[in-house]
Order: C-alpha cells, then structure tokens, then sequence
C-alpha cells in the first residue's frame, strides 16, 4: 500500500574534474545520501561515461521501494547539459529493481548520466524519488550459535587461527585487492579496517610477469583483465593461483614468475571460485553460469599436479563440490534415479552414497571436508541449518539453524578454523553479512 511519495536533492560541485563536494541537501530527513562522489563507468563502446555513486541511508521508521535516483548536469549559467537515472545497487553493480530500503538500512546507489551539449559541468544535481511502505521485516531465524559479525556482503574470508580471522567485502567476481578488507579478534570482539596483508605484492611488474593481463592472440597486456584473472594466494602455501583471458588456469611464484599450466580448454565455462582443501596448496576449481545450473569442476595443488582428472572427465554436481583434504576425492551433490543427495567421488571413478538428503542450489556453501567430518549448509523445512556426517560411524548430525535467508540472486559460502572447532558462514546480497558459528567441532 503506498503511504506517500518522497524525494530529494543533492548538488554536487565540480571544481576540479571528477572531484565532487557536496555544496548543498534538500532532502526529508527519512533518506540521507551519504559518501556520494562522481566517477567513471565503462560506456559499451571503448569510452567511459560519467556515473554518480553513493548510498542511500533509511532514517525512518517507515521502508522505501521504487527507488530511483534522476541525474542532471549543469554548466556555469545554470543550463542543463547532461543527464541520467539510476537505481539501488548491490556490490557488484547490479539493480535492485524490485527490493524494499528497510528502517535503519543502507544501500549503495549507481546513476550514470550524458552530458550532451558542449560546455563544460560546473555541477551536478541528483534528485531521488521512493514510494513509502509499511515496514514489512523478513522472517528471522533463531540460530543461538551464530554470531553475527559484519552486515554487509562478505565473499572472502581467511582464517589466521582458531579466534582471528580476515574478511573481504564486496562483488563476490572481484578480485581480492578490489575488495574492502577487515580483522576480526574473537577474544575482545575487535573488528578493524586493514589492507590484506597480500596485496602489496600484486604489482604492475608481477602482473605483466604472470601475463594475468595478456590478450592471448595479440601478447598486448590489458589491464583490465587482471580484474577477471580471480588470482588468489593460497593460505600457507607459496604459489599464487589465476587465470587468464582463455580461462586457462596458471600456478605462479608470488612475483608472478615460473608460470605453470594446470588446466587449459575451459574458455566456455565461468570460473566462479577456488575452494581451498585441509591440506596445504590444494584446491577445487569450481565453474556455473547461473543459478539452477550445474557445477563443473576440478581439483590440483599448487605444484600444477591435477588429482582428479581434467574437468570434462568428471561428472557435474548438482550443487558446489568440496575436495577432501588431499584433492584426490570430492563431496558431490547427485541426483540418481530416485535417490538425492550427498556423494563422494574419487580420482578417476568410483564413488558412494554419504548419505540421502534434497539438495540446496548452487548458492549454497560447499561442503566442507575436514579428515573423517563432512559438514553440510542446506535449507530443512526453509531453513538453513548447518549438519555434520561422520565418515567413520555413518551418523548425520544436525547442528544448529543458521540466519541465512537466500533468494537465487545471493549466495553464500562457509570457511572452518584451522583447529575445527569454530565455522564462519558469508552471505552477500542485500541481506549479506558474516557469522561466527560456534560449536561446529561437536560433530561426534
């Protein structure tokens, strides 16, 4: 039901180019904008065009939908010269067309605009319109064991020990220096901004190096493909892990020299992430395009060893696989005549029932295989609740309900401590956010 139509304005001065102050706000105080800047966004043709982007922050007691943001430009006399329009935003740019501003939220915004008469911006006004509803709050999940630590959408995680780990936030397609980076410290509950202690050494020189950056065909290098390239230093291992513009997988010293092929010929598959096993510089590569679909993968080390066997050799999951410590067997998800559920599949054939169970979707974490323990995130009854199968005694245990609320447009990933006893769960979309869940070693 709509309660009232609201909207603001925003000037934005431009004295220097792309440099922006906000000079003045006409705005009801339910919406507030906040950190808004003027940047550039790729056109389609080669060309950039200029954007605004910024956040839009709910100080009501009431939610917003509709939600759109009109962009005009202005010379020096005062002329319209440009214009645009935009929409709420999630972290990897996409619109929220359908998707309620809740009380006390914030959301990103994107609003590209044209600037099509000569003359040259002096500034720029950005006018927001929403629609006022009832505030009608998500189901929540009583989960006692998950602790919320961050609300906001977390793709990445590393675990430093059992009570300290980093985050990154941001587009889960990004590449880990385009993220924004935090430590957390169980102990007193500290939660600081950081640069990942990695990303100094992803230079210009160890990019060209490790051709992350090479077109193919022509040996030029594009910068912008390093951006697609996913590279990743492994935890406790040497050798960085990427891909380059053919999706070809390369292993590389952390300088990006000693190039090592891995996995070539995955040109038409979309790498969507590594999963890292227990034991050191192991990995699963694991591909899909959307959600619903199934997932291709493979499983090497570092040392550019495959152990399973290339990609099109082994049979899609249904859902995203988890590689046992060493890389030599997966956790899939299998649908097989009337049976569903959870299968281990060894190098090279073979493979046995874990255990019967409905699968989640591909947005859901991979299993996690940690010696004799296999730890499941699937929706019972609607709801995500976390499990453990046991290996050795056959007993699927169920340990607690976890707050994740997944559409198909979000997924979400699960990360266990070095020592086993604690479990981070990662969410991003708009109801993104990070979880410590404790207890996840009384598996039995």
């Amino acid at each position: 039901m709509r309660l009232s139509i609201c909207s603001l304005l925003l000037v934005l001065m431009l004295p220097t180019g792309l440099a922006s102050t906000v000079a003045a706000q006409d705005a009801p105080p339910k919406l507030i904008l906040t950190e808004t800047q003027i940047g550039a966004q790729p056109d389609g043709f080669g060309g950039e065009r200029p954007v605004v982007r910024g956040e839009v922050f709910n100080h009501g007691t009431e939610a917003y939908r509709n939600i759109s943001i009109a962009v005009e430009a202005y010379d020096g006399s005062d002329a319209l010269i440009g214009e645009g329009f935009g929409f709420l935003v999630d972290a990897c740019g996409t619109a929220l067309l359908d998707y309620a501003l809740m009380p006390g939220e914030v959301q990103g915004f994107s609003a590209p605009y044209e600037v099509f008469d000569s003359g040259v911006v002096a500034n720029v006004r950005v006018r927001v319109a929403a629609e006022a509803v009832a505030a009608d709050w998500p189901p929540q999940t009583e989960a006692p064991a998950a602790q919320m630590i961050a609300r906001d959408e977390v793709v990445m995680l590393e675990w430093l020990d059992d009570e300290t780990l980093l985050f990154g936030v941001g587009c889960d397609d990004a590449v880990f220096t385009e993220l924004a980076w935090f430590r957390y410290d169980l102990p007193d509950h500290a939660l600081s901004e950081i640069e990942h202690p990695d990303a100094a050494k992803v230079t210009a020189e160890m990019i060209e190096r490790s051709d992350a950056a090479m077109v193919t065909q022509s040996g030029e290098q594009n910068p912008a493909l390093f951006y697609g390239s996913r590279m990743t230093f492994p935890p406790g291992a040497r050798r960085i892990v990427y891909q380059n513009d053919l999706h070809t997988i390369f292993s590389a010293e952390p300088d990006g020299s000693f190039k090592r092929l891995i996995h070539d010929k995955l040109h038409q598959h979309s790498l969507r992430g590594f999963i890292w096993a227990r034991q050191e510089g192991v990995f699963l590569a694991y591909y899909f395009g959307s959600y619903g679909e199934p997932v291709h993968f493979f499983t090497a080390d570092v040392e550019g060893r495959m152990l399973m066997g290339r990609l099109e050799e082994l049979a899609p999951s249904l859902i995203v696989p988890g590689p046992v410590d060493d890389g030599l067997a997966a956790v899939v998800g299998w649908r097989r005549g009337d049976v569903s559920g959870y299968y281990l599949t060894y190098a090279f054939g073979g493979s046995e029932l874990l255990f019967e169970a409905e699968l989640p979707g591909n947005n859901y974490p991979a299993p996690i295989v940690a010696g004799d323990l296999v730890y499941v995130i699937r929706p019972i009854e609607g709801v995500a609740t976390l499990q453990c199968f046991n290996r050795r005694t056959r007993e699927l245990n169920t340990i607690s309900a976890l707050p994740l609320h997944l559409s198909p447009d979000a997924r979400a990933w699960a990360w266990l401590s070095p020592g086993g006893e604690q479990l981070a769960v990662a969410m991003n979309g708009t109801e993104g956010g990070l979880w410590w869940v404790d207890g996840a070693g009384g598996c039995g």
